[in-house]
């Protein structure tokens, strides 16, 4: 039976982090302090990672990955002794919605945006079973949790040599936090993710963006106007570039006369190729999200050579690989011994139709499949069972001796 504790004062406990402002009275000078309970995350100037976000390249891929994770299935398998796995169904709550009232999809699909762009996705147990199996877990913004390793008596009601997770005001072992860890150096607490070890290329694509909009802005690069009148005074300079921007801004067509020139002083859309570079910064992203080249439109594209059956292969050989291990492997030991969880890979490498149904006929002629399996496959009922003939009375037997009387 599937317990719950209050989930409003859990998270009331959980997002313990709060802002405080004053509000004042400008005709009587009153004051009065409110304070708002809020989970507040950290922008792109500390170690969030909303600005990443707002690039479309680390949008594109970021959402991708996450979306992929966050839609597939899982199942919890169980093995005792030799015999074979069985299939637990119903699916466990803490698979099949693990946060009330938020989907699977919302809650897997956060987690693996955590993972991916933080190196940690975490969430704090909020209910168990009579048995005590967790039946629920509140997402939690990694950036936000501490985790330290407890050495010395007195540090934490935890004991020496365990885990503990920081989060608000709570103190929590790790019996009570889920915790999917990203790439990491051995020993270590915390996973790395794109955020940490990418930073400075995020920059650049920021960088890269700015001057993008600058030139849409301006028209021009940045550089100067050059004149030869040494009588030119500050205020004629003044307007004479802001006639300059006037112009170019409004794409009209700009007048110099004989003592007056431009020099650029940056570079130019023509000449250092900004398409190109910005095209460049699509590969690196595939590159910091583990995408196959070509999936954002980068350079060097190889998809022309591929079908659709061939990348969703490629995209779970070597993008999704790692993180359905990671999460496969931790939530299995949120369950007793002997139970598995496993990713239901068939949406993504469900084959075109064509392929599915030859794949089917071989099945067929070989025998290893029949007619109700291959429709099960299909999602389709089973066909109904042909109707037996009707079979006739048999008849009478014949007589032996059709001459003689019968007898009274």
């Amino acid at each position: 039976m599937r317990t719950m504790r209050n989930p409003m004062a859990w998270l009331g406990k959980l997002l313990n982090r709060s802002t405080q402002y004053t509000a004042t009275d400008t005709v009587t000078g009153e004051s009065q302090t409110f304070t708002i309970l809020d989970n507040i995350a950290p922008d792109w100037s500390t170690s969030g990672y909303r600005g990443g976000m707002s690039i479309p390249g680390g949008w594109r891929a970021a959402v991708l990955i996450s979306d992929l994770l966050g839609s597939v299935p899982w199942h919890a398998y169980r093995q005792y002794g030799g015999n074979p796995l069985e299939l637990l169904d119903p699916t466990p709550p803490l698979l099949e919605q693990p946060n009330p009232p938020d989907t699977r999809m919302t809650t897997f699909s956060s987690w693996a945006l955590d993972l991916i762009w933080e190196g940690n996705a975490i969430g704090v147990v909020a209910a168990r079973n009579a048995q005590g199996w967790p039946t629920a877990a509140i997402p939690v913004s990694a950036s936000t949790v501490g985790i330290r390793r407890i050495t010395e008596p007195g540090m934490s009601h935890i004991p020496v040599g365990e885990l503990e997770y920081s989060v608000g005001t709570m103190r929590l072992s790790a019996y009570d936090v889920i915790h999917i860890k990203g790439p990491c150096q051995p020993g270590a607490l915390r996973g790395m993710g794109v955020l940490e070890a990418h930073l400075s290329t995020l920059n650049l694509s920021h960088e890269q963006n700015r001057q993008a909009r600058a030139l849409s802005r301006h028209g021009v690069p940045t550089g100067f106007l050059k004149s030869d009148n040494p009588d030119l005074t500050e205020t004629e300079a003044k307007q004479l570039k802001e006639k300059w921007l006037a112009s170019q801004r409004d794409r009209t067509i700009a007048v110099l006369n004989s003592t007056t020139s431009f020099e650029p002083l940056s570079w130019n859309p023509d000449e250092l190729q900004l398409v190109e570079a910005r095209r460049f910064s699509l590969t690196d992203f595939e590159l910091m999200f583990g995408l196959p080249v070509g999936w954002l439109g980068g350079m060097n594209s190889a998809r022309q050579y591929s079908n659709i059956e061939q990348d969703a292969v490629n995209l779970l050989k070597f993008t999704l690989g790692g993180h359905l291990a990671r999460f496969e492997q931790t939530l299995s030991l949120a369950f007793p011994r002997g139970t598995t969880v496993k990713a239901n890979l068939d949406a993504i490498l469900r084959a075109d139709t064509l392929t599915r149904y030859q794949a089917h006929a071989i099945g067929l002629d070989k025998g290893f499949l029949t007619n109700d399996e291959v429709r099960a496959l299909e999602n389709r009922a089973p066909l109904p069972e042909p109707e037996k003939p009707t079979t006739p009375p048999p008849p009478p037997a014949a007589d032996p001796n059709p001459d003689e009387e019968p007898q009274p």
